[in-house]
């Protein structure tokens, strides 16, 4: 019998930031995923899932000469949540090959352990301290969003990141703004109001200009405004930027939105059209 772990990525993050020193993201987890598989043959694992794998046996206590391989639609360095992602479908699959299935929460302790986690694995839209792990808050089910992604280019290392001097002074500074705006996310989600949730991730974005400047966001923003978008959302600590639509936009829309955005915005590079959709684990057995 096959058997296989799916858990989505990501496009960046709706808010981010600290509030009474506590650092947190929320989740936007989208319909591109990655997959680890047990297989027949050795298949090379990224060292970060190698790490997973030997994380989770040594917390189960046990020992599994299952063999994994990894596919995956989503880029690195981007903040897509593709270490995140790898990780967490390396630890389901490493316990259920031990017959064993781990919670949300023992998935958090052990990924956090390696570096930063994106909450991608958890149900639904949460708002998550990925230093440690904790879900801080369930936001609910995830609205109906479709997400036009661009990649500002380069590429962003989440530990090194994460351990800026200045990251915290920051975070600090934004901390007002960064609590209006989920506000207005708690009321997008309350009302079922993707408009309060668009506004929410422009505070956020613009908030973060100053701890990871992204040149092309401004005028992406000001041109996704004729296109009847909602707002754009970002990757706090990657390159991506996220044009947001209400699920109902007409396609044909968003094509000319995309092209209008390639050719008025220079060093950006066009993604995916995706839909924002509500995280969590899908395991698969064939």
């Amino acid at each position: 019998m096959g058997l296989s772990v799916k858990i989505p990525g990501s496009c960046g993050e709706l808010v981010q930031g600290m509030i009474d020193d506590i650092p947190f993201l929320v989740t936007c987890p989208i319909s591109m995923y990655t997959k680890a598989s047990i297989t027949k043959y050795f298949s090379y694992l990224p060292y970060k899932a190698r790490l997973a794998r030997n994380k989770t046996l040594d917390y189960l206590g046990t020992k599994s000469y299952a063999k994994f391989c990894l596919t995956t639609e989503l880029l690195t360095g981007k903040g897509m949540a593709s270490s995140s992602a790898d990780i967490a479908s390396i630890c389901q699959l490493t316990a259920l090959s031990c017959k064993r299935i781990l919670s949300q929460d023992e998935i958090s302790k052990i990924a956090t352990s390696i570096e930063p986690t994106d909450g991608i694995f958890c149900k639904g839209i949460v708002r998550y301290n990925h230093l440690n792990g904790q879900v801080l808050e369930h936001l609910g089910l995830a609205p109906k969003i479709k997400i036009l992604m661009f990649d500002c280019g380069g590429k962003v290392d989440t530990l090194s990141f994460n351990r800026r001097k200045d990251l915290k002074r920051l975070y600090q500074e934004n901390e007002n703004t960064i609590k209006e705006a989920l506000d207005y996310l708690r009321l997008g989600f309350k009302e079922k109001n993707n408009k309060y949730i668009g506004k929410a991730c422009v505070m956020s974005a613009y908030a973060n200009q100053k701890i990871l400047y992204k040149k092309q966001l401004e005028d992406i923003m000001i041109i996704s405004e004729d296109y009847q978008a909602i707002g754009v959302n970002v990757a706090h600590s990657g390159t991506v930027i996220g044009v947001l639509f209400d699920d109902n936009c007409e396609e044909s829309l968003i094509e000319e939105c995309k092209q209008k955005i390639l050719s008025e915005c220079f060093d950006l590079h066009y993604l995916n059209l995706v839909k924002m959709i509500s995280g969590g684990i899908i395991i698969e057995r064939e």
